[in-house]
């Protein structure tokens, strides 16, 4: 681990904007005191200032997001997470495949701050209701900057959460849905909930078929945010790019090498599982050309990588959730509801 880690501080002379929030963590956006003008001069040593006079951020912040943990008993700590990020992570994937995370030192004054901002926005209606009443951990020592996979001036952006590429190893044999489809549908039935216009089947991502595989793409892509999409176009580029790139088959690859037996028979609090789990959560994000320039890229990068514990009762939720899946034949498609359940149709159904 770097002993070199930056520091943020209540008085570092930074903006910080909020940008996205998931159950684990809230994530900003980075600026100098110069807010969304932000030029790349803005970045370089500590303690300088720019011809203008704007204090210079420390040039690791550079192309970075900040990633702050909640104060929520399944989270795990920064620096525990961070070390199983680098330890059994890092090493299963190339170089280049993962968001880059790198550990930073915060002060609790700088955290409660932004626990104020959250609050703030919380009480003028501009918070998720299901993120209300959940704040930043401020006796927590360390934030985690991330690689900004934001889009830009050539590229649109857009993420998407793979899930479980494979069947559960629990699930009753002549399943109709993949666990990912099976829990989607036992949510929508019990919380009366429409289906998502972005909603897929994960196995679809990992199908030979192309025209499976664009199933998917089409609803991932119709989420980019930029410059105008041709949804088309983007889908013809992102097959062969996804194809040749592997990181969706070795994604899938580990989480059955990781947990080959499922809930009921795996140790929850092993590393194996912990991983598997992790890898069943990940996100990726991309970057597509909005241009046919090949000096232009596609960018695709795996991250959200933090460690899923049995902690706070998870282990018990995870088995729960399973028993529940298969006892009231949501694998099986066979559940006794009275909510008509539709949206995207399970690749195993479409098998028979």
């Amino acid at each position: 681990m770097n002993t070199n880690i930056l520091t943020i501080r209540g008085d570092t002379p930074i903006i910080v904007d909020y940008l996205a929030e998931g159950a684990a963590n809230v994530v900003f956006r980075v600026w100098s005191r110069r807010g969304a003008g932000t030029k790349d001069d803005d970045f370089g040593q500590p303690g300088t200032s720019t011809r203008d006079g704007i204090p210079r951020i420390d040039g690791r912040l550079r192309g970075k997001l900040l990633r702050l943990r909640k104060d929520l008993s399944f989270v795990a700590h920064v620096i525990d997470s961070h070390r199983h990020f680098e330890k059994e992570i890092e090493p299963l994937f190339p170089a280049g495949s993962l968001v880059d995370q790198s550990l930073c030192k915060v002060s609790p004054d700088f955290v409660k701050s932004l626990n104020d901002f959250l609050r703030r926005k919380e009480a003028a209606g501009l918070r998720s209701e299901k993120r209300r009443g959940a704040y930043l951990a401020e006796n927590e020592l360390y934030a985690t900057a991330i690689t900004n996979m934001l889009w830009d001036d050539e590229h649109v952006s857009c993420e998407f959460k793979p899930k479980w590429l494979t069947q559960s190893p629990s699930a009753p044999s002549g399943a109709k849905r993949c666990r990912t489809c099976a829990l989607r549908a036992m949510r929508q039935s019990k919380d009366h909930v429409a289906p998502h216009s972005e909603d897929y089947c994960p196995l679809a991502l990992v199908a030979d078929d192309q025209e499976i595989l664009s199933s998917a793409l089409n609803p991932i892509l119709s989420g980019c945010k930029g410059a105008p999409l041709d949804l088309g176009e983007s889908v013809r580029k992102l097959r062969p790019f996804l194809r040749d790139n592997g990181m969706i088959n070795m994604l899938r690859d580990l989480q059955i090498q990781k947990d080959p037996h499922g809930i009921f028979k795996a140790d929850p609090s092993s590393l194996d599982f912990m991983t598997a789990m992790t890898l069943r959560d990940c996100t990726m994000f991309l970057k597509i050309p909005t241009s046919d320039s090949a000096k232009v890229q596609i960018e695709a990068r795996l991250g959200d990588l933090d460690l899923k514990t049995p902690n706070g009762n998870k282990a018990a939720y995870w088995k729960q959730t399973e028993q529940q899946l298969i006892n009231e034949g949501w694998y099986t498609a066979t559940e006794k509801t009275t909510t008509h359940i539709h949206g995207a149709i399970c690749l195993l159904s479409k098998s028979d």
